[in-house]
């Protein structure tokens, strides 16, 4: 059998991996290779490797690379720790191909060491823009190396192709974040409110705020602090629910702010993480969500949600019509809030649509794989 060896470094990813990792996992004729590592594996961000062994997905291979960054030196250093213990998973399990996502920062040592052992990549979600975040250049990075691209859109694959200057081994799938809509069942809000100790007669908000890498982190500080002003204050009467940032460079410092409002606040609640079906589930019963997370743009339009985004990190990426941007200010922060919360804006997006997929990339990835591979 053939051996796709798939990598997921944090939660976001592992979203977005789920149901690929279990059409190969599942697959009579591939051999699934399930290599964890980042903050998969960190205290801080929830220890969610745990999330994947609950899922029934066997874990080939772990590596710790440190992912607790105070500098920039410690990325820097983490990459090179990555690097050198793939080299050593990838010579341990010998796969036929390297599925990896999206733009983490991981991808490139991960995918330098494909290369250079001479064992071919597959790309999922390129071709995307966020001028935002240096998340662009190693995407852009990550799909020069790969040899096959699965990228959501056509745009973005019209993007690949003029990067490459080739149109071969290009196939839109769709986005893979919406194949967790179509596989999983939603608890209800009494279960999420149940599991997560918040008061599920209030209205609810959901925040994820991460690094905005090109701008300096004092500017990141600067909004979070913000929203924790508004969390006091405009929303004080509802449950403002809070994910982490991820393990960028400031990711710590910001995680740490929010849990120490939160501390003193009653109506304000830090998680490490939802885990995916509470998540989804989430995403149905909240009012808006807030922040500058991916998910804002990609599966919100899916529940016809409204989303204030905040600044750069998603600049590029296509803004659908539920989508409000913020500059992170106080008076843009106050004012989008109250449009989304505005019942007219809601009603205006009933026949909103998703241009991000079906939710069902994940099967016609595998299936690309599998042809590729037996061909």
């Amino acid at each position: 059998m053939k051996k796709v060896c798939i990598v997921t470094a944090t939660r976001s990813e592992y979203g977005l991996l789920r149901w690929v990792i279990d059409d190969v996992f599942h697959s009579d004729n591939l051999e699934l290779a399930l290599v964890v590592t980042g903050g998969h594996l960190s205290k801080e961000q929830g220890y969610t490797i745990d999330y994947i062994k609950k899922d029934g997905y066997p874990i080939t291979e772990t590596f710790d690379i440190r992912p607790h960054y105070e500098s920039h030196l410690d990325v820097s250093l983490s990459m090179a720790l990555c690097q050198s213990e793939f080299s050593k998973v990838l010579d341990r399990i010998k796969p036929d191909m390297l599925v990896v996502l999206g733009d983490r920062i991981e991808l490139l040592p991960l995918c330098y060491s494909a290369l250079l052992m001479e064992i071919p990549v597959a790309h999922i979600a390129g071709g995307d823009i966020t001028e935002g975040a240096i998340d662009n250049k190693i995407r852009n990075a990550v799909s020069m190396i790969a040899n096959y691209h699965f990228p959501g859109t056509q745009e973005s694959a019209e993007r690949i192709k003029r990067m490459l200057d080739s149109d071969s081994n290009i196939f839109v799938t769709g986005e893979t974040n919406l194949d967790n809509f179509t596989h999983l069942e939603r608890m209800s809000r009494k279960e999420i409110a149940e599991s997560l100790g918040i008061d599920a007669d209030k209205e609810w908000v959901l925040c994820t705020y991460h690094p905005e890498t090109t701008i300096p982190l004092e500017k990141n500080i600067e909004r979070v602090n913000r929203l924790n002003e508004l969390f006091g204050t405009e929303l004080a009467g509802k449950e403002i629910i809070i994910t982490k940032a991820n393990t960028d460079f400031g990711g710590v410092m910001i995680n740490s702010i929010f849990e120490d409002f939160a501390r003193k606040t009653a109506n304000v609640h830090v998680f490490s993480s939802l885990g995916q079906i509470r998540y989804i589930s989430t995403l149905y019963e909240v009012k808006f969500m807030i922040g500058n997370s991916s998910s804002g743009i990609f599966e919100s339009p899916f529940v016809k949600l409204p989303v204030v985004n905040i600044g750069n990190r998603q600049l590029g990426r296509m803004y659908t019509k539920n989508i409000l941007l913020s500059d992170g200010s106080a008076d843009s922060l106050k004012e989008c809030t109250g449009k989304a919360l505005s019942g007219d804006f809601r009603l205006s997006l009933e026949n909103l649509e998703n241009p991000y997929g079906d939710g069902h990339a994940s099967e016609r990835i595998v299936s690309k794989i599998k042809e590729i591979l037996y061909a």
